[in-house]
């Protein structure tokens, strides 16, 4: 009898720890939803505008955020009167300012460059807003090695940018 006990006790404690570790999982934040809207098929994405003085920088923002829906969404990418979604936007500012110099000398050593768009994703079928961000901005320190183009660590900058909204593209949960 007390053996039987004793089993039926370590039973409920076993039973009691599967319990709360379901509930400790079912809290983190896992979820069987798709991460992006399933009724969406395609995006059109025009070229964004610029109200800085950086040249061209519109062109490259555009074309880095169509990779990003490409590669990292289910999305397509589509012509604007065919496709279901319409994503536009404005770069409003970059700055750059140097953190460190050279030993020595006044050449850059560490930047950080700060990017802010405004954007807007709107579904085209039913001009309802998906997404709407104004001042949406993104910091992005660089340490351009010796030889490196400004350029370069620039593009780094605009793919980091049009990363992070791709990323608002994400369905809330």
């Amino acid at each position: 009898m007390k053996n039987n006990m004793k089993k039926t006790k370590k039973y409920l404690l076993l039973l009691g720890l599967l319990a709360l570790s379901s509930l400790a999982l079912g809290s983190c934040g896992y979820s069987t939803k798709p991460a992006y809207n399933a009724s969406v098929k395609t995006v059109s994405v025009p070229i964004f505008e610029n109200k800085t003085f950086r040249r061209e920088w519109e062109f490259r923002l555009t074309e880095a955020i169509c990779k990003n829906i490409e590669y990292r969404t289910p999305y397509k990418i589509a012509p604007k009167g065919k496709a279901d979604t319409v994503l536009t936007g404005t770069l409003t500012e970059v700055s750059e300012n140097v953190l460190t110099r050279r030993f020595g000398t006044s050449v850059p050593r560490e930047t950080q460059l700060v990017m802010i768009v405004n954007f807007t994703w709107k579904d085209a079928r039913n001009n309802r807003i998906l997404v709407d961000r104004k001042d949406f901005n993104r910091t992005s320190t660089e340490l351009p090695q010796l030889g490196e183009r400004v350029a370069d660590a620039e593009q780094i900058a605009i793919e980091r940018l049009a990363a992070a909204i791709v990323d608002q593209m994400q369905t809330d949960w």
